[in-house]
């Protein structure tokens, strides 16, 4: 199989990759999203989900202050400011690296979240 090739159907996994990730992304922030269907999928990939930090939480589940790396007993100022900073660090169109994207919804929604829990409008 040439190298072209082999770069070629890289692309068209990272890309189906990508399209499912967004598609969980959406259904967590609409509370939907059962975890085991990320968990299925990333092992389906090859990868251990545990070895995934900020992702997967205890292996399954989405533990949003993970994905901030902050601790559940974090102040509300603490929270709003990794949020600003991750941000900023990870929008599409500042950092421009390849991945981001998905990086960037797994922080809003992770934010998103967090608003929920603590009552935030």
């Amino acid at each position: 199989m040439s190298e072209e090739r082999i770069v070629r159907m890289q692309q068209r996994m990272l890309r189906v990759f990508q399209e499912e990730l967004q598609g969980w992304v959406n259904e967590l922030l609409r509370g939907m999203l059962d975890p085991s269907k990320i968990e299925g999928f990333i092992r389906s990939m090859g990868f251990d989900p545990s070895k995934l930090p900020g992702i997967m939480g205890q292996q399954v589940g989405f533990d949003p202050y993970q994905v901030l790396g902050l601790d559940k007993s974090a102040s509300d100022e603490e929270v709003k400011k990794r949020y600003r900073e991750l941000v900023n660090k990870l929008h599409p169109d500042k950092s421009g690296t390849p991945g981001t994207n998905f990086l960037f919804q797994m922080v809003m929604a992770a934010y998103e979240l967090i608003k929920r829990e603590r009552g935030w409008q």
